[in-house]
């Protein structure tokens, strides 16, 4: 039935068949030798000679499959982090945030042991079933942005932070005297090449913060690259009235340019806008905003504007100087490499105002 003992190991899942045929093969290599009973069984002489020292040492309880857990395990994790680990996701779950080994880790101050293991109490701690593999899905060809130099593509939206279930409670209005989160709107600028991503807030989604955010942020930040042909520089985005005015009523006449758009042809290359109903279009800026959202803004005691600015700032300091497994290196590594430079003023998170 079976053509190779190999065969027999991988596909049985029945102890006792598994032991009678280890013993039928200590017994063949007795008789005939371990040469001929690994040529017989279609295994490697090793295969054998385990077997027949293990019946030598233990008889049958010998030829059961031994656990491969080690007996000491000085990194074993402590009954003490696994608390901590625990009270952390439990406490995440009921508040309903995004539960990560980053965000445990973070608020947990456990540190020392690996991805897989604090997942794995973090599962158990939040009823957590672990996940069958399944093969990843191939995405489209993305060797292009390889060719890319830092800035040279830049992709920018706005990410409504009143989607956001935790900040909700606390976004000022006429019940809680205009005090909390005032801000509700953040416009993220994410370049396509190295994944650096800067971010500002508004209380408004409108072209006046959005060409705002080019003119005092972004404009500014990239005229300090000496070796950065700003009219080189592609902006990206989509269609809103945020940024464009061509889906505005003209009376049949041509829409004329968004100050945003009037903006980006006189400083930079030029402003290119997604194609109708293309959700990944800007799908690099979409992802940056899934990840501080996830990490930060859904995570941590978000309560008003001061705390918004404190905690998205912490954020993007650690994500510029964090390498990314998908790319290889830290978008700040990158840009100071490419450019040649020790140093670069960044912009922090900031609250813009008209």
């Amino acid at each position: 039935m079976w053509s190779s003992y190999q065969e027999l190991y991988r596909n049985v899942d029945n102890e006792k068949l598994l032991i009678d045929k280890r013993l039928e093969m200590v017994r063949f290599a007795n008789e005939e030798g371990i040469k001929k009973a690994a040529k017989f069984y279609s295994c490697s002489k090793n295969t054998i000679k385990k077997w027949c020292r293990r019946y030598a040492l233990k008889g049958l309880s010998g030829l059961k499959d031994q656990s491969k857990k080690p007996k000491n395990s000085p990194t074993r994790i402590s009954q003490e982090d696994i608390t901590k680990i625990t009270e952390v996701s439990k406490n995440a779950k009921e508040k309903k945030k995004h539960i990560t080994v980053k965000n445990v880790r973070k608020t947990s101050g456990v540190h020392k042991y690996s991805d897989g293991t604090i997942n794995r109490y973090i599962n158990k701690a939040v009823g957590k079933k672990r996940n069958r593999k399944h093969n990843p899905m191939t995405g489209g060809d993305v060797s292009w942005k390889k060719k890319l130099l830092p800035w040279q593509l830049i992709q920018i939206d706005i990410k409504y932070l009143t989607d956001i279930d935790n900040l909700k409670p606390y976004f000022a209005n006429e019940t809680n005297n205009y005090k909390g989160i005032k801000c509700k709107y953040q416009i993220t600028a994410r370049d396509v090449a190295t994944g650096a991503s800067i971010v500002a807030y508004c209380d408004d989604k409108s072209l006046s913060y959005t060409t705002i955010f080019l003119n005092t942020v972004l404009y500014p930040f990239l005229k300090q690259f000496k070796g950065l042909d700003l009219k080189k520089v592609t902006i990206q985005t989509d269609n809103g009235a945020e940024f464009t005015n061509r889906y505005k009523r003209t009376k049949g006449q041509d829409p004329k340019k968004s100050t945003f758009t009037i903006f980006v042809e006189d400083k930079f290359k030029r402003h290119k806008t997604n194609i109708p109903a293309h959700p990944t279009a800007d799908s690099d800026v979409e992802t940056f905003h899934w990840s501080i959202e996830r990490d930060c803004l859904a995570w941590d005691d978000i309560i008003d504007d001061e705390t918004l600015i404190k905690y998205t700032t912490e954020y993007i300091k650690e994500y510029l100087q964090t390498e990314i497994k998908t790319r290889g290196y830290s978008p700040l590594d990158k840009i100071k490499e490419t450019y040649e430079i020790d140093s670069i003023i960044y912009p922090m998170p900031q609250i813009l105002k008209l």
